[in-house]
């Protein structure tokens, strides 16, 4: 994930102190009288997976659980902006693995369901069908790579992901275009786009304000949540 997707929850934390990994984003907080460790690496398995291993590999044995959070698309047409949805389950879209997760507390009005995690941004409403007729409710890039490594830990693994795209809504570019070699977002590439294509600016700012509105009530959320 993107380290924005995890600001409104960190700021939220008490005893922050920023960690000097080789990552993104690295810090430190108390989270309900328990230390916890907040990472973001950019987008795809690879890289959330490498944040994981960095992670371990500094914190050693104390790593208790394994937590996957930050925004997906919607795939049931059902859900809403900013809606939560709790993962039962994490299928890899290219059908190689299904992992078990972790039951969180749920209030009423937060979705239960499938999220798919592939390593390309799923872009079009017509993509968006054809993986909910699969099965899935949500689709992401990183939760699949966190599994993995929590698996191989042997330690709980949990997700919960926020809408911020509907499964009725397509972006305005192929944004794995915009990828450099490593997976990350170029926001040179975005910008130069944008500025010639100008036809797809409000749906970049849309797409902006509703990240923003996703990560602000998954924070909300995960302050509070007791596991």
């Amino acid at each position: 994930s993107e380290a924005f997707e995890l600001a409104p929850f960190a700021r939220r934390l008490p005893g922050r102190r920023r960690l000097d990994w080789p990552l993104d984003y690295a810090e430190e907080a108390d989270w309900n009288g328990k230390r916890a460790i907040l990472v973001a690496n950019g987008p795809g398995q690879w890289l959330a997976a490498k944040s994981v291993r960095v992670a371990i590999q500094r914190s050693g044995s104390d790593i208790q659980a394994v937590f996957s959070v930050g925004l997906c698309g919607g795939l049931d047409p059902a859900l809403q902006d900013a809606q939560l949805v709790i993962a039962s389950g994490v299928s890899e879209v290219a059908g190689s693995g299904v992992y078990t997760v972790k039951a969180l507390p749920a209030d009423k009005g937060i979705k239960e369901g499938l999220v798919f995690s592939g390593d390309r941004v799923i872009c079009t409403v017509e993509e968006k069908r054809t993986l909910r007729e699969l099965g899935g409710d949500v689709v992401e890039m990183e939760a699949a790579g966190v599994a993995e490594q929590a698996k191989a830990l042997g330690v709980p693994f949990y997700c919960v992901k926020a809408v911020s795209d509907r499964a009725d809504e397509a972006l305005s570019f192929d944004m794995n275009q915009m990828r450099t070699s490593e997976g990350r977002f170029s926001r040179g590439r975005i910008i130069r786009y944008a500025v010639t294509h100008p036809w797809v600016l409000p749906g970049l700012f849309r797409l902006k304000r509703r990240s923003e509105q996703a990560s602000e009530v998954l924070g909300d959320f995960l302050v509070g949540c007791r596991v």
